[in-house]
């Protein structure tokens, strides 16, 4: 059975999140601009809305007598022609329909686990060839297929819906306005309760989300998801990363479902003036810092800049000619000025920083921060050390060594709870650096045919280091988890660093915004190695 749901977490994980509440009443919709295949008249199969992709599971699970259907979307008659129909199911909808018998044998406790475990639905726009694009890692897919262009600036999404929810659960529709770079241009603003569809009905309803536009960006590209979530989430989300992070927390159940037909954008926009205060409550402020205390705001007048570089000192000010010495110490500072309602912008000058930090951002509730290579690409991070215990490589094959020592430095990061390491999804594994190469990981297939990868358990390494003698070779592996720990960072953006060595993802993830640490972080521009 093939299943997308985590790589529905990596597509969530590259948008800062505008988001809100209940469907309300459509006026005619005569106004609409199109989007692409909004109507849901074309579809490659019976799972698969051309011009969207899903979360569908596969075909049928277990043998083909069984024939229950655990796809998540279907194509269903619409409120004109043919409309979506995201429906979850879970392991335990299976049990209780093709087994009743076991069914009611399974104790209160695992039937709820098992009920919890639904795959919930989702539906998301998407130009080309999504499916491909997703299974082969393309990172082209995260910042070019998710989106399609819009001509002008919207004033709402409307569409139609009908729902059977079960157990509390509800339909959130994310509307996503960008400029060119991804970052956002409008959507739904915190206390609107407009995006989250609550009730059922069993006739076509017509629902209006409203948008805002942020003042001085006009959006040229747009996308729309679609979430299944559980009765915890609020109808009211919280603004920025909160909501993405609510919608993994609380899976839907098995058997709700949602039909929605005749997506379009429509109305005039309506732009948040400069000095609304909402701008204040999301974050996104002009801000009013001057710089004080830097002796150099060139470019950056509405930013506190704070320096730090490779013979800094963390007892100095911070400016470019006193930098500090830690990213950790530029953190702290910078926490304190923008919760004094200052923007800041942390450079970091050129050179190799073997350090980590971190910090928790507090969501989109403070101005904005940067964290800025001075040179693209030149501020480097490392999180790795040589080994310091004899790995007694064993030459297996041609290009190809292997040790049953799992761990090759007494610090060797992360540290593995074996509960855990059975879902490869969730797990990240040691980076392993070659003479300064750093190797791929690999979850499976013929590691003979890969050069410079490996694969990693707890208990070994198994190596093909491309050609290199691996028992003269410098080796290393991770002993710090990360370079930059943001925790709830709805309002940081990372330009330009390089990091290399740190913890990998067991599967390796779809963009950079799964860079190690960072938690609900824009990350531009930088390079994994």
């Amino acid at each position: 059975m093939k299943t997308r749901q985590t790589l529905l977490t990596l597509l969530l994980c590259i948008f800062f999140v505008l988001s809100g509440g209940i469907p309300m009443s459509l006026q005619a919709q005569d106004d609409c601009i199109p989007i692409p295949n909004g109507n849901f008249q074309n579809w490659s199969g019976n799972d698969d809305p051309v011009n969207w992709l899903t979360t569908n599971m596969g075909d049928k699970y277990g043998t083909p007598t069984v024939g229950f259907d655990m796809r998540n979307v279907f194509k269903t008659p619409g409120k004109f022609g043919h409309g979506v129909r995201i429906k979850n199911a879970s392991v335990l909808e299976l049990i209780k329909k093709e087994k009743p018998e076991e069914f009611a044998k399974l104790p209160a406790s695992i039937k709820e686990q098992l009920r919890k475990s639904s795959f919930s639905g989702s539906l998301f726009t998407c130009q080309g060839d999504c499916e491909n694009a997703t299974l082969s890692e393309n990172e082209i897919f995260m910042r070019k297929n998710m989106f399609f262009p819009v001509e002008k600036a919207p004033g709402a999404l409307c569409g139609y819906y009908k729902a059977n929810l079960k157990e509390g659960d509800k339909l959130w529709i994310f509307p996503y306005l960008a400029i060119e770079n991804d970052m956002s241009a409008g959507g739904v603003m915190p206390g609107e309760t407009a995006s989250v569809i609550t009730k059922s009905t069993n006739d076509w309803t017509a629902f209006r989300i409203p948008l805002r536009m942020l003042p001085d960006r006009t959006p040229v590209k747009a996308l729309i998801q679609m979430q299944m979530v559980g009765s915890g989430f609020p109808v009211t989300p919280p603004y920025g990363m909160g909501a993405l992070e609510l919608v993994q927390k609380y899976p839907s159940t098995d058997g709700s479902e949602v039909f929605i037909d005749e997506l379009c954008f429509c109305g005039e926009a309506d732009v948040i003036d400069a000095d609304d205060p909402i701008l204040d409550t999301i974050g996104i402020g002009t801000g009013t810092g001057s710089g004080t205390g830097n002796d150099d705001t060139s470019g950056d007048e509405t930013n506190e800049l704070i320096y730090i570089a490779t013979n800094g000192s963390d007892a100095n000010s911070g400016a470019t000619s006193s930098p500090f010495a830690t990213m950790q110490k530029a953190l702290t500072v910078a926490q304190g000025k923008r919760s004094q309602g200052k923007p800041v912008k942390i450079v970091v000058k050129n050179g190799t920083y073997r350090q980590e930090a971190s910090v928790s951002a507090s969501g989109g509730n403070l101005p904005p921060l940067v964290i800025e290579a001075e040179t693209p690409h030149q501020a480097i991070f490392i999180g790795s050390e040589p080994i310091t215990v004899n790995p007694d490589w064993q030459s297996q094959v041609e290009n190809l060594y292997m040790t049953n020592k799992g761990t090759l430095h007494p610090d060797q990061k992360p540290i593995f709870n074996a509960a855990n390491y059975s879902n490869p999804m969730n797990t990240s594994v040691p980076a392993l650096l070659v003479n300064g190469k750093q190797l791929q990981h690999q979850q499976g297939g013929d590691l003979r045919n890969s050069s410079n990868a490996y694969m990693y358990s707890p208990q070994l390494f198994m190596v093909n280091p491309g050609g290199v003698n691996l028992t003269s070779a410098s080796v290393e592996v991770t002993v710090r988890e990360h370079a930059i720990k943001i925790v709830n960072g709805g309002n940081v953006t990372v330009k330009g660093l390089r990091l290399k060595g740190f913890p990998q993802a067991s599967i390796p993830q779809l963009t950079e915004q799964q860079m190690p640490g960072l938690d609900g972080v824009h990350a531009m521009d930088c390079v994994y190695e």
